[in-house]
């Protein structure tokens, strides 16, 4: 069987991981707006008596790499080994995409042109002939639908056919070069203008968008609208997630009273305690997750999300940054991990170490249950808006931290903001669905994985010494807690069991519910009723705020150690955060009491 090593490279937001997946079989989060990919990805598949082997290659404007993720995709094209390469084109942009078509086939490398979004030309009143336009760009070209795999099989036998032949290079490319022997962009656009524009027709193709930017993108009303956005996204989060969720919650408290009283008392306590008390909370949480990856997924896929990148940009250089930062901000929503990498996709080192270090003042999804479960029980009129205030919170957090550090790390490159703007799309809803699931697949994955192991200590921890009360303050767990409880008095929420679950939260955020179901031996529904024993309305929120702040899951600083390199950013950043969180929640609970007063 003959192994075929094939390059999937293209301008970002082209339909790439879409193809890839289509391709592969594989169930990769696309987006639409740039810088999606941020590393490379591999999948392979048979093709007859060949092996397909397929690299996907972060998005790039050019091969000469100016940023992080193009230095990925200039190593392996001149480093690695390469048979095809397929280059994914939007041809609703072209003339751009067919730049780097030209440095690819300068390079030397075969190329197929896989051009994509076809169906939404046409809806734009494009007219393409896709035939003539390859015969001029002597390259074998294909139209597909990425998202829906169209046309895969042919575009897969092109690529293995071409795997077979010799390289022939373009006889116009030498007219496009540079005297270094690099592509003249002018030059470039000469020869579309010249050769393909006769049979590409895009006259009316943004005229919709405009209309639509006049709203969106002007001054006065793109703030105000990005808001109401927001808060209507949050809004309908908590509606529709919030009854399934009880649900949930009520279906575990009664398997937890099915259970047998004949059990050892040791194994009762470990099955009801530990595994339904802890596990059966976090994964009542689970329509919550998927509600906020189904609205964020509609949203990015819309060709919105793209736009507040550059509505951003103007407010953001006040800190020092420019709107790329909103690119790792609006990921940390999810996950502060991929948030991290993405920062690949900023050119300036300064912004990009800046981003970085400020990224888990983001509230991600992890903590939204958290958030969810106080908000219910403390705030039970008002839960949107204050899970809406607690991530405005971290959102000014981070752009207040982002103009300190700013202050003090130099760098003389220019942060500035080069970005293009995605069309608007109607989002695809099995991509939607699919985007929404993959994450709530991956909170239910952690539910079985790291918050199992969590919980099991956590049983541990609240049984031995064995033969005292379970989840007292006379066991371990209580001991531990109450020793490190005076440190949070000062906050509102000195009781033991909230500070040994937030130890356990630097695991994953998910663990706090779980740890304080653990230790109350109770589901979500149990603790409904146990925690405003022990909290006031001021503590709860002075609580949610520490939370939201405080230091991000191992895995998000790991990730941090990764992206700089230093062990000094991976020790200093979690700190600064614990300091940070807990001088606001200072402030928000002293706040509450003098007013209460």
């Amino acid at each position: 069987m003959e192994k075929i090593t094939v390059v999937l490279i293209g301008n970002p937001n082209t339909g790439k991981t879409s193809l890839l997946n289509a391709l592969t079989g594989m169930s990769l989060h696309v987006g639409n707006w740039p810088g999606k990919t941020v590393q490379k990805r591999e999948g392979a598949f048979r093709h007859g008596d060949n092996l397909i082997n397929i690299v996907d290659l972060p998005g790039t404007y050019s091969v000469k790499p100016y940023s992080e993720e193009e230095k990925v995709t200039d190593d392996f094209l001149q480093n690695g080994h390469v048979d095809v390469v397929i280059q994914v084109v939007d041809v609703n942009v072209l003339a751009r995409n067919l730049i780097m078509a030209y440095e690819i086939a300068a390079l030397g490398k075969k190329v197929v042109l896989a051009f994509n979004f076809n169906k939404e030309a046409r809806r734009h009143g494009f007219e393409i002939n896709t035939d003539k336009i390859g015969q001029i760009l002597e390259l074998p070209v294909v139209a597909v639908e990425a998202n829906k795999g169209t046309n895969k099989d042919k575009l897969i036998e092109v690529v293995a056919a071409l795997a077979k032949t010799k390289h022939k290079k373009p006889k116009y490319l030498d007219r496009l070069k540079n005297n270094d022997g690099t592509i003249d962009r002018e030059k470039s656009l000469d020869f579309f203008r010249d050769r393909i524009s006769p049979h590409y027709d895009d006259s009316s193709v943004w005229q919709k968008a405009k209309i639509i930017d006049k709203l969106v993108m002007n001054r006065f009303s793109a703030l105000p609208i990005f808001i109401l956005v927001m808060f209507l996204v949050f809004s309908f989060i908590f509606a529709i997630s919030n009854p399934l969720v009880n649900l949930i919650s009520v279906f575990f408290a009664k398997i937890a009273d099915t259970m047998p009283t004949t059990m050892p008392p040791l194994l009762h306590s470990f099955v009801t305690s530990g595994l339904i008390g802890g596990i059966g909370t976090v994964l009542s949480f689970a329509p919550l997750i998927f509600t906020l990856f189904f609205m964020i997924a509609i949203i990015e896929d819309s060709g919105y999300l793209g736009r507040t990148v550059v509505l951003s940009d103007r407010f953001f250089q006040k800190f020092g940054i420019s709107g790329h930062s909103f690119i790792p901000m609006i990921l940390g929503f999810g996950c502060n991990v991929p948030a991290i990498l993405a920062t690949r996709t900023i050119k300036n080192h300064k912004e990009r170490l800046i981003a970085i270090l400020s990224n888990s003042f983001i509230s991600c999804g992890a903590r939204l249950p958290v958030y969810a479960l106080f908000a219910g029980i403390f705030f039970p009129k008002h839960a949107a808006l204050v899970i809406f205030g607690l991530y405005t919170l971290g959102i000014m957090v981070n752009l207040i931290a982002s103009m300190i550090m700013a202050r003090f790390i130099k760098n003389n490159e220019p942060a500035t903001l080069i970005l293009e703007l995605p069309p608007y799309r109607l989002p695809v809803f099995r991509n939607v669905i699919k985007h929404a699931w993959y994450h709530t697949r991956e909170f239910i994955q952690k539910a079985s994985t790291t918050i199992f192991v969590a919980v099991i200590v956590i049983w541990f921890f609240a049984s031995i010494p064995f033969g005292v009360a379970y989840g007292s303050h006379f066991s371990l767990a209580g001991r531990i807690g109450e020793f490190i409880a005076p440190i949070f008095r000062p906050l509102g929420f000195g009781h033991w069991t909230y500070v040994i679950s937030l130890i356990f939260g630097t695991s994953a955020k998910e663990v706090i519910i779980g740890t304080l179901g653990t230790l109350h031996s109770v589901s979500t529904e149990g603790l409904i009723n146990i925690l405003p024993q022990t909290l006031s309305t001021a503590s709860a929120l002075s609580f949610l705020v520490f939370v939201s702040l405080y230091t991000p899951c191992v895995a998000a600083i790991s990730a941090v150690k990764k992206e700089t390199g230093r062990w000094k950013y991976a020790v200093l950043q979690p700190l600064t955060t614990v300091v940070v969180a807990w001088v606001l929640a200072f402030i928000v609970y002293h706040i509450i009491l003098i007013f209460a007063h």
